[in-house]
């Protein structure tokens, strides 16, 4: 049902849609760490349960602030204008 919310936002076009599905993400995170991994839940080994999510999260931070990074320094390299302009620029090729 959250996922349809957050769907019937964006299409909907909301004014405020990109701070629904942050809200709705972040319920989305709770209700699954509860309901289907048990992290939340009373148990008698919170201590295991700390490691495997701290180390999710430094998992996924890793890979999202990584991706950002390499699609930010691929496009900075990648784009065929500044190629071209720095060709001219150096190369005198293209005149």
């Amino acid at each position: 049902m959250l996922t349809l919310a957050a769907y019937f936002a964006v299409v909907s076009n909301f004014p405020n849609a990109l701070l629904i599905i942050f809200v709705l993400a972040v319920i989305q995170l709770f209700v699954q760490m509860v309901f289907f991994l048990h992290l939340l839940s009373k148990s008698s080994d919170r201590n295991y349960n700390l490691a495997v999510l701290t180390s999710t999260v430094s998992i996924i931070l890793i890979v999202v602030i990584g991706s950002l990074w390499i699609m930010r320094h691929l496009n900075y390299n990648m784009t065929p204008d500044q190629m071209n302009d720095y060709m001219l620029k150096t190369e005198g090729v293209g005149k």
